[in-house]
């Protein structure tokens, strides 16, 4: 199954200088937890809940435009990426979510979740238990 059946196409996105506590009054409203960052109709990063979290929140610096934390230069896929490419970019890159791009448009989002549905249950578990080895905590 390709990504294009199971993404979302639906995308929430911000400019890079939108402030902080707008970014995350969205993701809270959305239920999200990644969000791109757009300039000109380009991505140009991505901001995570986390991102606000540990470099805004834990710094005492939340009112600043969301470009000076994001994720610049994100991993991205396209529509017609697998399933199975999708689970190993998400695994080797330590990330959830992922834009989905065709010609340098963003056009969708792919999350773990989204990959549940159309994969084989054992790749996403076996993904899922990468992802607690590469995220432990000692």
């Amino acid at each position: 199954m390709k990504l294009r059946d199971l993404m979302s196409k639906q995308v929430v996105k911000v400019s890079g200088v939108t402030m902080l506590p707008e970014v995350a009054k969205k993701m809270k409203q959305e239920n999200i937890g990644m969000l791109p960052v757009e300039e000109n109709g380009k991505l140009i990063g991505v901001v995570t809940d986390r991102d606000i979290t540990i470099d805004a929140v834990a710094q005492g610096n939340i009112n600043r435009p969301v470009k000076d934390i994001i994720s610049a230069n994100p991993v991205t896929v396209g529509p017609e990426t697998t399933v199975e490419e999708a689970l190993k970019t998400m695994t080797s890159n330590n990330v959830r979510r992922l834009p989905v791009v065709e010609n340098n448009q963003l056009v969708g989002i792919i999350s773990l979740e989204d990959l549940v549905e159309g994969g084989n249950p054992q790749m996403v578990i076996d993904a899922l238990k990468r992802f607690h080895q590469n995220t432990k905590h000692h």
